[in-house]
């Protein structure tokens, strides 16, 4: 079987959410738990992640116990100076130099100078087998270690101090750094074996002289793995190999230095190296004593091991304890299935907010064992567990969004635009083609005289035609969220209230007729253009309990509005060219919108309802004073005709039909008032005019 990235892709979206997220959790929670060795580039992400921990929790202390005596670069050209310049020509000094020479004892004389205070010296191991100088007694042996064992490469050689040295030396420590892979000094290995014996670094040797301690005692846990050494009283937690943290204190130049050359002419502050532990180095960099560290790539080795000291003596080195690996998958389980299961995915923003939330509380829960149990627990691959979800989260999202709205639009797609499809979909209603029971507002608009302005045109520009018309109303329908139910040859049927549910169907119904005969003055100059005949368009609406739903046969169906309430709709568009007005609506669509100002028009009967009914024009929101006074008047005229007040009545509509001459609606009530003048009306004619057709 052959798999893609696209069939990867559509797997995806069709698992179970929560299946994909839980196997997420596995792969990443299931080697911390069991100890199985994981991918290196996580290996490297703990290490950042370790040296941004360092770098925002570094203290910036300067320790008043350690002083470095520094051979920097002053004392090295010092130095250069006084054997090139000033004694190189003194014949007087040659002279004597080379008279005493042969009874010159150097090392002797270095050897008493050190038997004068504590001191410790250093030495390293090398990968080589050769024994140079002499080893100080080891901190502890095999034998001490009894029935355990520390796992650590027994060392090949040394390069040590002259026998007369380390005999007038109080101790001596090594100085070999131990490198991370990616060549970065965040551990110091306290200790190293050579021969069965255990050797101490130099750190550890001050330390042992600041305490006044008689030995060093490891101490193992249960699994018989080294967990710490007992110096005096400290206690120095490291790993089972003997290697320890390195709590460097802050960036370089973080302890107090004096100048080797200061020391050498006695003008060194005497207070600042009284009660102190000096350690001598070097951070000229042409000495080559600078190592790569979170805190810098150059940092000097010299503050190393005064780091080291600093934390050892003051109980601020960290441990990685033991379980950590089971410590961290249980963290990773927890956080991963608070994060599939409590977080709320279906949303995306709550979705980036909860795993956010979790995440943080993961952080936060390694920053309390940072800071108050000086315990190191591993986050990097927690954190890339919780990125992996999140993106999983949003991935999934999106596929599954998109396949909604693909469903919605091939459900829906033909009688709403594309962007209501979307507000559909965010909703979070489930939407259905089967039929239901709403109350809707439903439109039919149609062309007036639909045959003579149709009749005169080729086929080819009468389609081209229609094209635009129905186009351009359609933008007006969809501008104001409207469905399209059908186009009916040159009317258009559409509803508001579904698929989407409405608080303001009327309102936005009554909103998009309105706007529909604005737009119509746009598209009758756009016709004048073209050379296309003008027209006008009649539209009818009404509110009321509508059946919606997709209906039809087996062979063809649309998701349509059916209902009584429609059919009325229907009839009042009919009435639109009876009565002379662009828009009809019922009192039920008038009562669902009370935004708007209308006209009443008639009462009327109409085919299928035995009820009179109301019917308005909507004449827009607003209306200035000429325009309300006017319509004061037509329903003056109005209330006289429905008193049987005929005469009055017709003189009112005669005034109206003069000032807007070629208005049906004023002539028609003339006509009728002239009519019923002589008539005998039965006693109960309220007005009403009943048609029998649509």
């Amino acid at each position: 079987m052959r798999l893609t990235l696209r069939g990867v892709v559509a797997r995806l979206a069709d698992a179970p959410r929560w299946l994909v997220g839980v196997i997420v959790v596995l792969v990443f929670a299931v080697p911390p738990l069991f100890e199985i060795p994981r991918a290196q580039f996580l290996d490297k992400l703990e290490a950042i992640a370790y040296d941004i921990r360092l770098k925002l929790t570094q203290s910036r202390e300067t320790d008043p116990q350690i002083v470095i005596i520094n051979i920097d670069e002053r004392t090295m050209g010092a130095l250069e100076e006084l054997a090139e310049d000033v004694l190189k020509n003194d014949r007087a000094y040659r002279a004597a130099l080379e008279y005493l020479r042969p009874r010159l004892d150097y090392d002797k004389q270095f050897a008493q100078a050190l038997a004068t205070a504590p001191t410790v010296l250093g030495f390293s191991f090398t990968p080589e087998p050769q024994e140079v100088g002499v080893l100080p007694a080891p901190v502890f042996t095999a034998r001490d270690l009894g029935e355990n064992r520390i796992p650590i490469d027994s060392q090949a050689g040394y390069v040590a101090s002259l026998p007369v040295l380390q005999r007038a030396a109080t101790d001596a420590g090594h100085i070999d750094p131990l490198f991370d892979p990616d060549n970065v000094m965040r551990r110091a290995p306290l200790i190293k074996e050579y021969k069965g014996a255990y050797y101490g670094t130099l750190a550890l040797a001050l330390a042992r002289i600041a305490v006044d301690a008689k030995q060093v005692v490891p101490h193992f846990d249960s699994n018989h793995d080294l967990d710490h050494l007992d110096v005096g009283g400290l206690i120095l937690p490291v790993s089972k190999e003997g290697n320890a943290l390195i709590p460097y204190p802050g960036p370089k130049k973080q302890f107090r230095y004096v100048s080797a050359t200061d020391i050498l002419d006695g003008s060194a502050p005497k207070e600042l190296l009284e009660g102190t532990i000096a350690i001598v180095g070097t951070d000229a960099k042409g000495l080559a004593d600078l190592r790569a560290t979170p805190m810098a790539p150059d940092y000097p080795g010299v503050e190393i091991h005064a780091s080291l000291l600093s934390g050892m003596l003051n109980g601020n080195l960290k441990s990685v304890p033991a379980g950590v690996s089971q410590t961290e998958g249980v963290i990773m389980l927890v956080a991963g299935l608070l994060a599939i299961f409590a977080v709320p995915w279906r949303r995306p923003v709550l979705s980036l907010l909860g795993i956010v939330v979790v995440t943080a509380m993961v952080i936060a829960l390694n920053l309390w064992f940072w800071q108050k149990q000086a315990a190191v627990l591993p986050i990097a691959a927690t954190l890339a567990m919780m990125l992996i979800l999140l993106l999983l989260n949003l991935l999934t999202g999106f596929l599954r969004e998109s396949r909604a709205i693909a469903r919605l639009s091939s459900m829906f797609g033909e009688y709403v635009p594309p962007e209501r499809v979307a507000q559909m979909r965010e909703s979070g209603e489930r939407f259905t083609l089967e039929g239901e029971s709403r109350e809707m507002t439903v439109l039919f608009s149609d062309v007036r005289d639909f045959t003579a302005v149709s009749e005169h045109l080729p086929p080819l520009e009468l389609s081209q035609m229609m094209s635009a018309y129905l186009t351009a109303l359609t933008e007006v329908i969809h501008g104001e969220r409207g469905t399209i139910d059908k186009y009916i040859g040159d009317a258009i049927m559409a509803f508001w209230g579904a698929p989407l549910d409405s608080t303001t169907h009327a309102r936005d119904a009554v909103a998009t007729a309105l706007a529909m005969q604005h737009r119509m003055q746009s598209v009758r100059a756009e016709f004048r253009t073209r050379g296309w005949p003008e027209f006008q368009i009649g539209v009818g609406l009404n509110t009321g309990l509508m059946n919606v739903g997709d209906m039809g046969s087996q062979f063809r169906k649309a998701y349509t509005v059916l209902g009584d309430a429609v059919n009325l709709a229907s009839r009042l568009e009919a009435l639109t060219k009876l009565y002379g007005v662009p828009i009809l609506v019922g009192d039920a669509t008038r009562r669902a919108a009370p935004e708007f100002i209308y006209r009443e028009i008639d009462r009327v009967r109409v085919k299928g309802r035995a009820q009179t009914l109301t019917i308005y024009e909507p004449l827009g929101s607003t209306l200035e004073d000429a325009g309300r006074a006017r319509l004061a008047h037509w329903h003056e005229a109005l209330a006289l005709y429905r008193a049987r007040e005929f005469a009055q009545a017709a003189r009112m509509f005669s005034a109206f039909a003069a000032e807007e001459p070629g208005e049906r609606l004023y002539t028609l009530f003339k006509e009728r008032c002239e009519a019923y003048v002589e008539a005998i009306l039965p006693a109960d004619w309220d007005g009403a005019a009943s048609y029998g057709s649509k």
